[in-house]
């Protein structure tokens, strides 16, 4: 099993895509109703002091930011979801995996992906076909209560913690969302996926018979270039997917759960050569990009 799983600090994605409602892997047939990327925006970002345990969090931003992109809405559940959760084709449903619903594949080759954000060979197997999505978990009600349930990553269940992700419902598909990785969480992955982070993170929002996907980049934060980004942030924000997940004509459907996907993508070439497990950071985008993203809005 591959220890690496991309290179770290890629911080590229196709800015002509970052526009678009509908991924182009979606299937259209599958298609039913149009999502937005303002369904789904953060708010507040966040980032440790460091990185051992006792790193304090400050917020570098606060204002309101649509996704970068989305798929969907797609009719039925959001399945299958990935085993060995690793990146590799195949292997859940943003890998290019088949619904467990409706048998067709809605993210042909994987979603979200771009010539900047590629396809890579995860699984060493010669072939680079491999997206490198790894689901987190699921925030879902479970015996009467709402909570975040955390998946094994490679077999390991030491990597996510039921900390990670919570979410408020105020209505029918509307709330908030915070992302909330620990401060020493690159510690967990390195011995595991190697000396990378996640740049990349998609919320899953089902609904009534509709899901949608949001992806998050550090491109819609502006920026062009790799960056390393250390310690670890953490995210927050609001959803309304009340229209988009509408349940046949009936109204705003009322929200099934929430699925959390990550990503490491690596530009074309690259090498899995990164800096050591102290540069981590998992979702971490760069103080930079923000600060650029809050000089744009002040112009």
């Amino acid at each position: 099993m591959k220890k690496t799983f991309s290179a770290a600090g890629q911080l590229l994605l196709a800015g002509g895509l970052l526009s678009l409602s509908v991924h182009a892997s979606a299937a259209p047939t599958s298609t039913v109703a149009p999502c937005g990327t303002t369904d789904v925006a953060i708010t507040q970002v966040s980032q440790y002091s460091g990185t051992t345990s006792n790193a304090t969090l400050n917020t570098i931003y606060n204002g309101n930011m649509a996704a970068a992109a989305c798929a969907g809405a797609f009719s039925g559940n959001d399945g299958f979801y990935p085993s060995t959760n690793l990146g590799y084709a195949g292997d859940g449903l943003l890998n290019g995996g088949i619904q467990n619903q409706s048998g067709a594949t809605l993210f042909p080759g994987g979603a979200f992906i771009t010539p900047q954000s590629p396809l890579q060979d995860l699984d060493k197997n010669g072939q680079v076909n491999d997206p490198g999505w790894i689901m987190l978990g699921k925030f879902e009600q479970t015996n009467g209560s709402w909570g975040f349930t955390p998946n094994t990553v490679g077999g390991s269940s030491a990597i996510v913690l039921s900390s990670f992700f919570t979410a408020t419902i105020t209505g029918q598909g509307t709330g908030t969302w915070s992302f909330t990785p620990d401060a020493t969480v690159a510690q967990r992955t390195s011995s595991l996926l190697g000396r990378n982070y996640f740049d990349q993170f998609a919320l899953v929002f089902k609904a009534g018979n509709a899901f949608s996907v949001y992806d998050f980049t550090p491109a819609e934060f502006g920026m062009n270039a790799p960056q390393i980004t250390d310690p670890v942030m953490n995210w927050s924000g609001t959803y309304d997917v009340s229209d988009t997940l509408k349940n046949g004509g009936g109204g705003g459907a009322g929200l099934s759960h929430i699925s959390l996907w990550v990503r490491d993508p690596a530009p074309t070439g690259q090498t899995s050569q990164v800096p050591e497990p102290s540069t981590l950071a998992l979702a971490g985008l760069s103080a930079v990009a923000l600060i650029r993203s809050r000089r744009k809005a002040a112009c």
